[in-house]
């Protein structure tokens, strides 16, 4: 009997471990899809770049050079989890008729770059502020004559990096998370049901000791109130994917000295107010950048 006791347990603990290695890769293991660069050929001459980050990885990327010299401005844009450089390519337009310059990258672990782990917001505040150091020189710009824009977890990755880098001229975020938990553990319940709950701590410690962070240095709201730039946060009230109500927590904590929080009731899902409703959307970054921005872009 005790034997047969001890099996059972032994056979719950390896289940119950295994089980939590898999969840923990749906976290930190991104699926990779391969970018289609060939819609940006409208921009003329798309020159690729490379960083190479302090934990030697190698991030690639696309450089759009604007042929207006008269203005000043540049955009690096952060796409989200799973997808490619151009997650974010529905923003090019709006800066190019700026005059704009743009920076497109794979974050670590996607698209065409290195890694293989994703740390939500930890080193990819990181690999977005050497981005913005590459247009800089490329493009003679200062950080204040660029703008950071951000979809979901590209979102959080570039609301985390202002909060330490105060210099850079704007923030745009869409559809960020919260945190780390509140991001998975609702999409977990809403995949799963309740009893995924038995995993979580498994799965997070899991999670904390394969990719080498700290969750709590993943919480967005924890640092949202240290951001002191022009910071434009948008989420649509009928996401399906991460609950509105997570920017409705962020906001709570950004100084609107710099802030604008627009939670919008136009039907889109997940990050898709650009996508569905170009112009509306374009009128809020006007009039944002008119309010809390007015002298971007440069001339």
């Amino acid at each position: 009997m005790k034997k047969i006791l001890a099996f059972l347990i032994l056979l719950f603990l390896v289940i119950y471990v295994s089980l939590g290695w898999f969840f923990s890769s749906l976290i930190i293991v991104p699926w990779r899809s391969q970018p289609d660069l060939s819609s940006l050929n409208k921009y003329g001459v798309v020159a690729p770049i490379e960083v190479l980050t302090d934990d030697n990885v190698s991030l690639k990327g696309s450089y759009l050079k604007n042929p207006n010299d008269s203005v000043f401005c540049g955009a690096v844009v952060s796409h989200g989890w799973g997808g490619n450089r151009m997650g974010g390519a529905e923003y090019a337009p709006y800066f190019w008729k700026k005059g704009c310059d743009i920076i497109l990258y794979d974050h670590r672990g996607h698209g065409e770059s290195g890694g293989s782990l994703g740390t939500w917001s930890i080193l990819e505040r990181k690999d977005h502020l050497a981005f913005s150091e590459v247009l800089m020189h490329k493009s003679e710009l200062s950080l204040d004559q660029i703008g950071w824009i951000g979809k979901s977890w590209g979102a959080a990755a570039v609301l985390a990096a202002s909060s330490v880098t105060p210099e850079v001229g704007f923030i745009l975020a869409d559809s960020p998370y919260r945190d780390i938990k509140s991001a998975v553990n609702e999409r977990a319940l809403r995949r799963y049901g309740s009893w995924i709950e038995i995993f979580y701590p498994i799965t997070y410690f899991l999670v904390q000791w394969r990719a080498q962070f700290d969750l709590d240095e993943a919480n967005i709201e924890a640092l949202a109130s240290e951001i002191r730039v022009p910071t434009l946060l948008i989420h649509s009230q009928s996401d399906d994917q991460t609950s509105s109500w997570q920017s409705v927590d962020i906001n709570k904590k950004l100084n609107h000295k710099y802030a604008i929080f627009h939670h919008t009731n136009w039907g889109s899902k997940h990050c898709k107010d650009m996508k569905d409703h170009p112009q509306k959307y374009e009128a809020l970054i006007d009039d944002f950048l008119t309010e809390k921005a007015p002298n971007w872009p440069h001339f």
